[in-house]
This record gives structure tokens, C-alpha cells and sequence, in this order.
């Protein structure tokens, strides 16, 4: 991370500003007391007065500070801050033994995570044996990506992530679950640039902002990277505490999407709602909800039936934008919709029978 988004994540976190000053290094090692860490690090927090300062840029003449005044530091605030700022201020390794440690550490976080999952522990927090838990402070956006490469070579961290850091223009983490299954921190600064810049237009909403992120993302995984994938997206959030919940929520997405829309590949949590209703439902009740209401249920097993049916409910039940979209005269589609009403009781035309045939569509899928 660059300095100034250091500084404005401290700024951050804290709610408050801070000042950047130069000290004689001399007034620096007096304020800390000459302490070193056990690895060798200089101090990076010290106190004085009503004020607190934190090392920024260590020289040998100067050295330069930030300065918090007008409130005192918590003690979880401390040693975050100390968390933080010995990870900025630790040894840089060489370049190649940095990418070597980043994915090495990728991978053991990635498998913390599985496992905290698989161990029912939704709100776990990061522990501090990772360097990552630094990273997990901010507010980002995650993705689950899984890629469908069964029958090809599993990709490439280094590939994945220079893929993601051209697309996001910045740093994100990259965090693989297993082979074929990805999870991805996004900062949400990021994915927030330029949103802003014309007052005059109409703002997105969070929804329609992250779909379209989503959609790009996965044009250029499928076109450049993975193939055949399946991608979605949750809301913003802070992964140092809860992140194996986020994950199994994004599971629980991309489970849903794929059961109840086999021919999509991006699937999103707020057009999965009925979705998610139906799915809690017991296989038997299903079952006698389908005997009750349907009076010949092989009539949706039909491909063309199936197929007008999802454009007609996709289209909002616009009988012209339907057929527009299917490529099909209108009264054809009129004729379809007469013989559905007759083969099952149910004229989709009528909003409580429409209701009805889109419960049936979704109840049948997971059903039959």
C-alpha cells in the first residue's frame, strides 16, 4: 500500500486527521527511549504530551511523523496501530521472494478461512500470526469466482492477480479457497473512483455500481483468463472479523444461482431473493404445493414452454418486449401463452396467476 492510502486508512479508522511533521531523529529515539523490536524494527508509536506520534519515515538526521492530537488512543487502537505500522516498516524482501511469500500467504489464510467455515464460526477473527490482518481493516467489496477448468491446467496466482490489479487499478487481495474456487477483497475505495465526478447525473445505487463491476469482471476473466466461471458479489464490509460468514453467504449465492439459473453465470444476491425462500422450503411440501396447484406439471418440462415462459417473466410480462426479444411475431408468442393456460389452468397474463406459474418454474427446477 502506498503511503498517502496508508494515511487516509488511518485517518480512517481513527476519525480523525493527522499532521505530517519532521522531528530531529535524536527527538525520536528520546520519545521511544532508543526501543527496538525483537526483529530489529525501530518503535512506531510514541506519546507525548496531549499528542501522539507515529513513525512515518525514519531518517538519519530527520525523521517523519504523524501527529494525532485532541484525542487519546484506545488500547485496541494501539496495537493496531502498531500492527500496522511495523508492517509497513518491516525489511522489504527482494521482489521475487515477496511475490513467493504473498501467495504462500494467500494460501494459508485461504485455507484458515475454508476452515472456519467448514467449522460453523461465521464471525471468527483474523489472527495476528497473519502480516495480512494488516490489509483486512478497510471496508472492501468480495467476490467468490469459481472457474469451471475440469479438463485444463489449474490457473496461476501471479496470472489471476495481475488480471485483477489492471481491471480494480490497484491492489487487491487475492485468496484461493481451494483449486477451482477464489476469493477476492476488492478495497472499496476502488471500486468507488470517479463515481462522483458529474453531480449533475443521476447517482447508481449500490446495487447497480457493484452489478456492473461484476459484469466487467467477468468479461474479462472469461475472455482473457478462466473460461467458463461462475462469479458473484456481496456488499462492502470489514473482513478482519467475519469473513468465513461473507464467504459462506457468497456460497450460499452462487449455490442459488446456478440451481435456479443454470444458463447464467453471474449471480447476484438481490435478484435471488424468492430464490432464497423457495430453497427453504421442504422437499415434501414442495412436492404437494406442485400436486395442489398444478393440474399437468410435465407441461413445464417442455424446453419451448420453459424457454417462454423465463423471457416472458424476464421481460416484466410485456407481451410485445417478449416476443421483440425472442425473435418471434406476437402472435405467436399469444399462441404459446393460450396453450399454457390451457394445458395448466394458469394465464400468466393475470398477476396472481403469474405468480403462481414463476413459484412453479423455480419449485420445478429444484424438484424435478
Amino acid at each position: 500500500m502506498d503511503k498517502q492510502a496508508l494515511q487516509q486508512q488511518i485517518e480512517h479508522i481513527l476519525d480523525a486527521s493527522l499532521e505530517k511533521l519532521s522531528v530531529p531523529s535524536s527527538t525520536w529515539r528520546e520519545w521511544t527511549g532508543g526501543e527496538e523490536l525483537a526483529d530489529g524494527q525501530p518503535a512506531v508509536l510514541a506519546k507525548q504530551g496531549d499528542a501522539w506520534y507515529m513513525l512515518w519515515k525514519p531518517g538519519t538526521a530527520a525523521t517523519e511523523v504523524l501527529k494525532l492530537e485532541g484525542r487519546d488512543l484506545a488500547g485496541q487502537e494501539q496495537q493496531w496501530l502498531q500492527l500496522i505500522l511495523r508492517m509497513e516498516h518491516r525489511p522489504k524482501p527482494s521482489l521475487a521472494a515477496a511475490h513467493i511469500n504473498d501467495e504462500q500467504q494467500a494460501h494459508l489464510f485461504g485455507q484458515w478461512v475454508a476452515d472456519r467455515v467448514k467449522e460453523g464460526e461465521p464471525n471468527a477473527e483474523v489472527p495476528d500470526s497473519f502480516s495480512w490482518k494488516s490489509k483486512l481493516f478497510i471496508q472492501v467489496v468480495p467476490f467468490l469466482l469459481v472457474a469451471e477448468h475440469a479438463h485444463r491446467e489449474a490457473p496461476a496466482y501471479q496470472e489471476l492477480y495481475k488480471l485483477l490489479r489492471s481491471y480494480f487499478g490497484g491492489e487487491v487481495n487475492l485468496i484461493p479457497l481451494s483449486d477451482k474456487e477464489w476469493l477476492i477483497l476488492c478495497p472499496e475505495q476502488l471500486t468507488q473512483a470517479g463515481s462522483g465526478e458529474d453531480e449533475s447525473e443521476e447517482r447508481e445505487t449500490m446495487e447497480e455500481l457493484l452489478t456492473s463491476y461484476c459484469l466487467g469482471l467477468y468479461e474479462l476473466l472469461s475472455n482473457e483468463w478462466v473460461g467458463e466461471s461462475h462469479l458473484t458479489i456481496g456488499y462492502p464490509f470489514t473482513p478482519v472479523k467475519g469473513i468465513p460468514g461473507v464467504v459462506s453467504e457468497l456460497r450460499e449465492t452462487l449455490y442459488l444461482g446456478r440451481a435456479f439459473h443454470v444458463t447464467d453465470n453471474i449471480h447476484l444476491p438481490w435478484e435471488l431473493h424468492l430464490e432464497r425462500l423457495v430453497n427453504s422450503i421442504p422437499d415434501e411440501v414442495r412436492k404437494q404445493f406442485l400436486q395442489r396447484v398444478v393440474t399437468k406439471a410435465d407441461s413445464f418440462a417442455d424446453p419451448e414452454t420453459m424457454a417462454t415462459l423465463q423471457h416472458f417473466f424476464q421481460f416484466d410480462c410485456s407481451v410485445s418486449e417478449t416476443a421483440k426479444r425472442m425473435y418471434i411475431h406476437r402472435n405467436t408468442l399469444l399462441y404459446r401463452l393460450d396453450k399454457i393456460k390451457h394445458e395448466t389452468g394458469l394465464d400468466v397474463r393475470k398477476f396472481s396467476d403469474a405468480v403462481l406459474v414463476k413459484l412453479i418454474l423455480l419449485l420445478y427446477k429444484v424438484t424435478k
